[in-house]
């Protein structure tokens, strides 16, 4: 395994200006021997992690990582500014740039510049979200111009997403520190700005989630439909926020209850969506 920090601000030149946040962190197969696979293209995922914007969680960082690894992925989980130090429009430039940066350098690296997805958790979700409906954001033509249209994901996974704005559904915190008096919020309420031309998308979330209401991925997941984009959601009765690959890499306690098994299977169905829609390694 090839592990490596990249400072997405050195590579497309943008001049930081105090951020902290702005880096990727790779988990890739290389060039690996005959007997290992050498000569292969992979498909690659940008891992968004959650944290309200006020922390990035290092459970929803490593722990996914591992995971689509297994399945053939070469992974980047990106390290984002955080409130109070940063607000809009921070995160969605850092997020469009690590997605630039898998675009441009997909011959580098050895991964399908074609088949590049994401999957984001909780405000990490939201910043998924943000990419995939919003690629093309004043920010992100400021910085990329007609090239923005490259940001967005060929698949998203939302998890437990932030999603809405709406009355008694918002998680307030999160937007919050994403809008702050920056930009209107109603303009980062997800399920208002999808439209047909999105990618195909994948959500999960828990039914007595009490954090981030499942309405959140509700509506999301009928908007997308709305908009005739291919998805397909899977909602799970028990379970809390936060939960990521609900197993022992993530949890201390005792996890041997049957509920934790259960919701681990977002994890092989979003292999399958992906593996459906063209995600493979292939011979280079």
């Amino acid at each position: 395994m090839i592990t490596e920090k990249i400072d997405l601000y050195a590579w497309s030149g943008i001049g930081r200006k105090g951020e902290k946040g702005g880096y990727l962190c790779s988990y890739r197969h290389g060039d690996l021997s005959p007997e290992m696979g050498k000569g292969k293209v992979r498909p690659a995922i940008l891992i968004i992690p959650g944290g309200a914007y006020a922390f990035v969680s290092l459970r929803e960082g490593e722990p996914i990582a591992l995971q689509y690894f297994a399945q053939g992925f070469d992974c980047f989980v990106l390290d984002y500014d955080i409130a109070p130090h940063r607000h809009y429009p921070a995160q969605i430039l850092q997020a469009g740039m690590a997605m630039m940066y898998l675009r441009r350098e997909a011959d580098k690296l050895g991964i399908d510049g074609g088949h590049i997805a994401a999957v984001g958790f909780s405000a990490g979700g939201h910043l998924c979200g943000c990419i995939s409906l919003l690629w093309d954001d004043p920010a992100l033509q400021k910085a990329f111009g007609k090239d923005c249209e490259l940001i967005r994901p060929d698949a998203s996974i939302y998890s437990y997403a932030v999603v809405s704005n709406g009355e008694h559904i918002s998680h307030g915190g999160s937007f919050d520190n994403f809008c702050a008096d920056v930009v209107n919020r109603d303009d980062y309420s997800l399920e208002k700005k999808v439209r047909p031309s999105a990618n195909p998308s994948f959500l999960w979330a828990n039914t007595e989630d009490n954090c981030v209401p499942v309405e959140n991925s509700l509506l999301l997941y009928s908007a997308l439909h709305r908009a005739g984009v291919p998805v397909e959601m899977h909602i799970y009765e028990k379970g809390w926020h936060g939960m990521s690959t609900s197993d022992e890499e993530v949890y201390t306690e005792d996890v041997s209850d049957p509920m934790f098994a259960h919701i681990r299977t977002w994890l092989p169905l979003s292999f399958s969506f992906l593996k459906a829609h063209g995600f493979a390694v292939k011979n280079a």
